[in-house]
């Protein structure tokens, strides 16, 4: 019997991904059994064999932590061995550091942030890391890593891990249902249909979230909306995402005062406003208008402290602005202050 001519071979399709991320970013990946991960400073990104990596490692893995890599080491590291890093002293441990706080961040809304974990010796610092590896704190890898989440948002680099990341996010939710539980897979995440990490909880319904609002089209949820365009439809009964908040009310200001403190910058006062008159003494004029200023980002007018004994409270709630008086609870302007001093995402 003539042998069989084979033409096509299979490939893993992570593999494809993920070269293909390196190739459009001017990275050649070469394999080497001589070396676990190498960069030459000239466009030849070095990785190790299958047969020598750890059993949670991935070619996927390797690729993106070394953009990553790159990312915190700056633009102009393209051109220097291993990205200006050699390991041998505090300031590259550093970078190290920034690195896996980086590939976190960046991982973290695919649903992949354990699947793309780093590995070897390295992962004690990854499994310490806070839900959010990038929040302000005296870490100085952080800094850093918040300047390498910049430059991950600019061209090329954004297209590419989007497009990579999210095609790693949809093999996940094609694999992980039938994945055993000692598998890579079933460790991911699933996402909302409209982009956000489900939430860990499957009894939550996005009809209970503070941010589904009703109206004559129907439930449309506020945390997904874009900017300048109306909020997407969901259903009352379909599984929250992770951004699910307890419906607030008016009682729950007292413990939020979001809008009264960094939320925003100021209050404007209008010229037939009766707060002017009534307390001139807390009025100013700014760049032409009148304003109730917030200096240290807190409202003259505010009281309190958010705590259960000294709750925030406005100390002339009754007679307050008609911008304030204007402000609805769980509307967008509460979500967008909110965010602003990271009471919601």
């Amino acid at each position: 019997m003539p042998g069989r001519s084979i033409v096509h071979h299979y490939q893993d399709p992570l593999d494809l991904i993920w070269l293909r991320a390196a190739a459009d970013l001017g990275l050649e990946v070469q394999r080497s059994a001589e070396a676990y991960a190498s960069y030459d400073g000239k466009g030849t990104l070095t990785i190790s064999v299958a047969a020598d990596f750890d059993a949670d490692d991935s070619l996927a893995q390797m690729i993106f932590h070394e953009i990553c890599h790159w990312l915190v080491s700056g633009i102009r590291a393209k051109d220097l061995p291993d990205w200006g890093l050699s390991n041998t002293n505090n300031r590259d441990l550093i970078y190290e550091y920034a690195c896996h706080r980086l590939q976190a961040a960046l991982s973290t809304p695919f649903g992949l942030r354990e699947f793309m974990a780093v590995t070897t010796d390295w992962r004690r610092y990854w499994d310490a890391l806070p839900e959010d590896p990038l929040k302000d704190g005296e870490d100085p890898a952080i800094a850093i890593a918040q300047t390498g989440f910049q430059l991950a948002q600019k061209s090329p680099f954004e297209s590419v891990l989007t497009r990579s990341l999210s095609a790693t996010a949809v093999i996940a939710d094609a694999v992980r249902g039938v994945a055993q539980s000692s598998s890579l897979w079933s460790v991911t995440r699933s996402r909302h249909r409209l982009g956000s990490l489900l939430s860990r909880s499957e009894a939550l319904r996005c009809g209970s979230c503070a941010w589904a609002v009703s109206g004559k089209s129907g439930l449309r949820c506020r945390q997904h909306k874009p900017p300048g365009k109306i909020a997407p439809a969901v259903c009352s009964d379909e599984q929250a995402c992770e951004r699910w908040e307890q419906k607030l009310v008016a009682a729950d200001c007292g413990n939020c005062g979001a809008c009264c403190r960094q939320g925003f910058d100021l209050v404007s006062v209008s010229p037939r406003d009766p707060f002017r008159k009534l307390h001139p003494e807390l009025v100013q004029l700014h760049n032409g208008d009148h304003i109730v200023p917030r200096p240290g980002g807190t409202c003259v007018a505010l009281d309190g402290d958010g705590a259960a004994a000294t709750p925030f409270r406005c100390r002339h709630y009754a007679t307050r602005p008609k911008n304030c008086e204007d402000f609805e609870v769980a509307g967008d302007a509460c979500l967008l202050a909110r965010r602003r001093v990271g009471l919601s995402r």
